[in-house]
């Protein structure tokens, strides 16, 4: 049964990134509707977020893809998202899940998947990487700055998308901030860093 919920996770995240009309979007969809497919991996886990994600898939106004979100929860492993010069502080308010790609639940290559999950009032400094990179708010109202731009309000159900190296933040306001993510193109990890 939790299988068939993740495989429904899965299904609702590719039609949305399909919807971005870009390339990266495309094969992040291809790469999520072949993976309903394919073997799932358990995958070790380093923190969990469950009265965080609790909070954020059930908030008022929690894009739709909430539900599926928690009704596959069990299958998903967290860490905290550490990167070159990210502090401490806010690594650990930062939990992600990699659900297709290298390193996902569901082995794919040419494409990373998953989920972040933030506790409010979190800055997430301006940073950059290699990948090309959308993300879709499911819950949580956040600003985010792009290449250099004022910080702007996006509430569930936008996407907003970084080309690859393009300076970007996000900084999470009174609630806790929950989005999809997936990165295409360069997928090296370790090309992460904050701003100086």
């Amino acid at each position: 049964m939790e299988r068939a919920s993740f495989d429904g996770l899965l299904n609702a995240l590719a039609d949305a990134f399909a919807g971005e009309g870009r390339p990266g979007g495309n094969a992040a969809a291809t790469a999520l509707r072949a993976a309903r497919d394919r073997p799932y991996r358990a995958m070790p886990g380093t923190s969990e977020p469950t009265d965080l994600l609790t909070a954020a898939c059930t908030h008022a106004d929690a894009f739709p893809v909430a539900a599926s979100v928690m009704s596959c929860a069990p299958l998903i492993s967290w860490t905290n998202w550490e990167g070159e010069g990210l502090e401490a502080g806010v690594s650990s308010n930062l939990h992600t899940a990699e659900l297709v790609g290298p390193d996902g639940h569901i082995e794919a290559e040419g494409v990373r998947v998953g989920l972040l999950v933030s506790d409010k009032a979190t800055d997430y400094p301006v940073s950059r990487h290699s990948g090309e990179e959308t993300y879709l708010v499911i819950s949580g109202t956040a600003e985010w700055t792009v290449d250099g731009g004022p910080y702007r309000a996006h509430p569930p159900g936008t996407l907003i998308h970084h080309p690859a190296w393009a300076p970007h933040g996000r900084r999470t306001l009174a609630e806790p901030f929950l989005g999809a993510w997936r990165w295409s193109g360069d997928l090296d990890l370790s090309s992460f860093s904050v701003d100086g």
